[in-house]
């Protein structure tokens, strides 16, 4: 089910998806807004998608960045520091799609992107006990089969995908980088939560190294420097350490420390950094 959700007054875009007629928001020249209904997760998520500048002027494809929480912050940042790079004419040649919650976001945001922490019946996965707890895998089943393939099918993608993500969004880039199907060429984990569960995301990199000593992906752990008391900057130092000890073939690992920063300030000198990167790797 597609809904409406008005944030200012304009007249909806029509489209049709798999037999089904969907109500869009022109929020500007290049950012349209939409709900989208999840089989996967039982759920509605608002969705941001900004166009390049010359989306229209060329068949060319577009590497295709996904980001979390779109209303929250740090989805704001990534639209503010678009904005930016756009008015410096140094636009970012590419496909912004930004996913968000548009209730209930501290509740579901830990339901959707922290994962789960139960051994399942085999012992050689972890499973959710909690009904707003620890469903990532559904929420990676969601981008991957239903939000990847609507977004391809309506816009000139091409198949290498980024995924930026913010605090549990950083945790969720994670989950994603050590699964052994691949749907993102690139990670950006900036002050991920990695400490959650004590840790645990540490299970998921451990079983993925039994069976691949590769990682052909990039990825940046960026951390403010002042995030000592929220476990951020610890944790963060020690998965630096694991990959690099692990020594991955193809992975190329980007890590950095914005010193006199904090969870949220980080995060645009992040962007600034890494974004006009993201179409070249």
């Amino acid at each position: 089910m597609w809904i409406l959700i008005p944030l200012i007054l304009v007249y909806p875009a029509i489209s049709i998806y798999n037999g089904r007629t969907l109500s869009q928001e022109v929020i500007d020249s290049k950012t349209i807004h939409f709900t989208f209904n999840s089989k996967h997760v039982k759920d509605s998520f608002d969705i941001y998608i900004s166009l390049p500048d010359n989306y229209e002027q060329t068949d060319s494809d577009f590497h295709t960045i996904y980001y979390m929480d779109a209303n929250l912050k740090s989805g704001k940042a990534i639209r503010t520091a678009i904005l930016g790079f756009r008015q410096k004419h140094e636009a970012i040649n590419s496909i912004f799609v930004g996913i968000g919650h548009f209730r209930n976001y501290r509740e579901l945001r830990r339901r959707d992107m922290i994962t789960p922490s139960v051994p399942s019946a085999s012992g050689d996965s972890l499973v959710a006990d909690s009904k707003y707890y620890g469903h990532s895998e559904e929420f990676y089943r969601f981008i991957q089969s239903e939000l990847i393939p609507f977004i391809e099918s309506k816009y000139r993608c091409k198949k290498e995908r980024s995924w930026i993500g913010h605090s549990l969004g950083g945790l969720f880039a994670f989950y994603c980088l050590f699964k052994k199907e691949s749907i993102f060429k690139n990670y950006v984990a900036l002050s991920p939560a990695l400490w959650i569960d004590e840790s645990n995301i540490y299970y998921f990199e451990k079983n993925y190294s039994r069976y691949s000593d590769s990682l052909d992906h990039t990825v940046y752990l960026c951390v403010g420097g002042n995030e000592t008391m929220n476990k951020i900057l610890n944790c963060s130092r020690r998965m630096r350490d694991t990959l690099e000890l692990r020594q991955y073939k193809g992975l190329n690992f980007v890590y950095k420390e914005f010193e006199g920063e904090s969870h949220n300030s980080e995060v645009p000198v992040a962007l600034g950094m890494i974004l006009p990167k993201l179409p070249n790797q």
